[in-house]
């Protein structure tokens, strides 16, 4: 009955269009060359144009579950169709997301025909090419932009994808190699679950998973497969409502972690992150029947792994503790291997075996004996069950190639390459530990630099900078100072970083020199090589002569290329950012942007702004390496980062500031009330030209306003409670006349 209403609603449906848009296969609304995936774009030719498409629905519409407040019955519908030319298997580039609901006059409705249709039905839409988080989708227009045709198609079976061809091990998106299964019904294999999420108040839950190179990928929710037993099915097709004879509830039980499964199926759906901006997860994968989840045999779980010491010294043993077990059977065999020689194969590691820690059951002991100062020692651990299934840690349950945990042999405690260096997927192998170490302030949140904190060793050339956040007391830092910082080890979306909880001025003072290295070294790029200069000062110079240009404005987020060459593309250019606040973490004291528009928005740009051309050159650019987005980026911290530019920037006197003298002017500023809750006035004495920034302890700009006639109100609202740095700047030399922290409590 559903077909028949459908289908005599279509035949007069598309008759409604005073002109039929023209025709376009999926395929061709999907693809994107490898060109624009390689330069970061994932946009169709056909964005915002209205086409019609013809395809074949590969998911039964009453299993999709999307509560929605904005539409009327409280649903958003969604179809997922694949190209009629297909075939049996899911194929690159030739699914899509087709948004179900349109504007009725009186609000948003969904369309009927959505959730009436069943997989291998053929449907007809028109509508708008568009994207959600960058998820490309075709959004209907109308009543009669969706129809149900004559017929039928068996609708493809899953195309199977590996984790690391959608996202990698920090779940950023692989566009290359991901975005043509954008849409479409695919099968992961082989994968553990590492982190299980209860979100909207434990009424919805997704979980990641890894494969056994540690590839990361979310499966979520869009179906009603993945809904808890708390949620009540608000489709009206919904096999699982009680009218349709269901148990009028989700059934999904959440895995645990560690959990492997065989393989997950579902659609890939699309949530932006690395190059592309934003914080989403990525590729997801979305699971639209109980039959998706072959869950598998529980391999071992080893976890809980600490050392002590977590820095050893030549005469000290290290103990390494860790939990191990079980789910659905017993451990019946464990080791742990070590060396103390980075040049030894894994058949030369030395064995021992772990002991059980007196009254426990799954809690147990091993030591590795001392090694000479400056030994690099590398060890993991290997379980094996009573169904010969197989563990080695660090790489979690169920993974069957070794990766280490390591350490090395210091006379004087941990040194800031201890943190940085990584031996597998860039992330330190300190995280989550508290650490201290020494290093000097290559770049500071003062007047004149990038408005971030980042330390170095300067007696190392690799391995040796850091990010310092965290701690509102930073702002008291120059330049050129050397410092020892206590703080929690972190990695923000593969960046990382030290939380500082404490640091002490030694009262030292030592000038780091950049590293000198070109801007074009692919080779280093593509290798992962680049990870080592992380958090570093570097200078980008061309040993045969300038540095250009060569790509003025890559994307709408502050990028510009500069290589040896105005013709080099991305592979063989270093990606600059600047006039920018906050994420991105890039100084507003440098002019040289890609756009106009970050004079104002992203942060108020303390210089005037020079926009970016292939007529530019430069003997060299300094800056410090961030690693953000899926990308590396040199941020310089202030105009004198760019050595003898063929163009004239500002005449701003703007060095940057080593000492304490000369910093804050004399201005009195009033900050009232301190503790704030709604609002805090600033207030200042001399009633010049002057604006007032609000920043949090990361340094992200939050609030950016003048302060007419000496006096402004800042909201903080909807700003969490916390501590948070107000910076009073005069407007006409750019200086920064006051500093101070405000208290937000609610």
């Amino acid at each position: 009955m559903k077909k028949i209403f459908s289908f005599l609603f279509s035949l007069g449906a598309f008759a409604a269009f005073a002109q039929t848009p023209p025709t376009v296969p999926i395929h061709d609304i999907k693809f994107v060359s490898p060109s624009d995936l390689a330069n970061c774009t994932d946009t169709s030719q056909y964005y915002n144009d209205t086409v019609r498409t013809i395809g074949v629905v590969v998911v039964d519409g009453g299993l999709v579950e999307v509560p929605s407040g904005s539409v009327q019955g409280g649903f958003r519908p969604f179809m997922y169709i694949a190209d009629t030319a297909v075939g049996t298997t899911a194929s690159a580039f030739k699914g899509i997301e087709v948004l179900a609901s349109y504007s009725s006059g009186t609000g948003l409705v969904a369309h009927p025909v959505a959730t009436q249709v069943v997989a291998g039905d053929i449907v007809e839409v028109i509508g708008r090419v568009g994207m959600f988080a960058n998820n490309t989708q075709l959004e209907i227009l109308n009543f009669n932009s969706l129809g149900l045709l004559a017929g039928s198609q068996t609708p493809p079976q899953p195309a199977v994808v590996s984790v690391g061809a959608l996202n990698n091990n920090n779940r950023v998106n692989q566009l290359e190699t991901g975005e043509q299964w954008e849409g479409s019904f695919v099968e992961i294999q082989n994968v553990t679950v590492v982190n299980v999420d209860l979100f909207s108040g434990g009424s919805r839950v997704s979980f990641d998973v890894v494969d056994a190179q540690g590839n990361r990928i979310n499966v979520s929710d869009r179906f009603i497969a993945q809904k808890l037993p708390s949620h009540t099915p608000v489709n009206p097709e919904s096999p699982y409502a009680v009218a349709n004879g269901g148990p009028g509830n989700g059934t999904f039980s959440p895995p645990t972690v560690g959990a492997f499964y065989n393989s997950i199926r579902g659609i890939i759906l699309h949530s932006r992150n690395g190059c592309l901006g934003g914080n989403g997860r990525g590729y997801e994968l979305n699971p639209f029947d109980s039959t998706h989840y072959d869950l598998g045999a529980s391999p071992p779980f080893v976890e809980n792994v600490t050392r002590t010491p977590l820095v050893p010294n030549a005469t000290q043993n290290v103990e390494i503790d860790f939990t191990a077990y079980d789910l659905d059977g017993t451990i019946t065999d464990i080791k742990l291997y070590y060396s103390g020689d980075s040049t030894q194969p894994l058949s030369a590691f030395t064995s021992v075996t772990p002991q059980l820690i007196p009254g426990t059951t799954d809690e147990y002991n091993a030591v590795i004996p001392a090694f000479p100062n400056g030994s690099f020692v590398r060890y993991y651990i290997e379980a094996t069950d009573n169904d010969n299934n197989v563990t080695l840690a660090p790489f979690g349950a169920g993974s069957t190639s070794a990766d280490f945990f390591y350490y090395t042999v210091r006379p004087n405690g941990l040194i800031i390459p201890d943190i940085q260096f990584a031996l597998d997927n860039g992330n330190s192998p300190y995280t989550g530990q508290s650490v201290t170490v020494t290093g000097v302030v290559t770049a500071s949140i003062k007047v004149c630099d990038l408005g971030f904190v980042y330390i170095q060793d300067p007696d190392f050339n690799e391995w040796s900078g850091v990010a310092l956040v965290g701690n509102p007391d930073l702002t008291n830092l120059f330049r050129d100072e050397e410092v020892t910082v206590t703080g929690m080890v972190q990695e923000n979306f593969g960046f990382t970083q030290i939380n500082v909880t404490s640091f002490t001025k030694t009262g030292n003072k030592r000038t780091v020199n950049p590293v000198v290295v070109s801007p074009n070294m692919p080779a280093m790029y593509a290798s992962g090589e680049i990870e080592k200069y992380e958090g570093m000062l570097l200078r980008m110079e061309n040993p045969n002569g300038k540095i250009f240009i060569s790509e003025p404005r890559r994307g709408n987020f502050g990028d510009y290329l500069i290589s040896t060459d105005t013709a080099n593309g991305l592979t063989e250019s270093t990606i600059v950012l600047a006039g920018r606040d906050g994420n991105s973490r890039s100084s507003l004291y440098v002019s040289v942007v890609n756009d106009s528009v970050w004079a104002t928005q992203n942060g108020q740009m303390m210089v005037p702004v020079v926009v970016t051309d292939k007529s530019m050159e430069f003997d060299a650019i300094d800056g410090v390496l961030f690693f953000g987005f899926g990308e590396y980026r040199l941020l310089p911290r202030a105009n004198d980062d760019f050595i003898n530019p063929n163009f004239t920037l500002d005449s701003l006197d703007c060095r940057p500031l080593v000492s304490v003298r000369n910093f804050e002017g004399s201005a009195d500023v009033r900050v009232f009330p301190n503790p704030a809750s709604g609002f805090f006035n600033v207030e200042i004495a001399d009633n010049g030209n002057f604006r007032v920034l609000l920043s949090d302890l990361n340094g992200r700009n939050l609030r950016s306003q003048n302060a007419n006639n000496g006096r402004t109100s800042i909201s903080v609202e909807n700003l969490p409670e916390g501590m948070y740095i107000l910076r009073v700047v005069d407007n006409q030399n750019g200086l920064v006349v006051k500093t101070a922290k405000v208290l937000v409590k609610k």
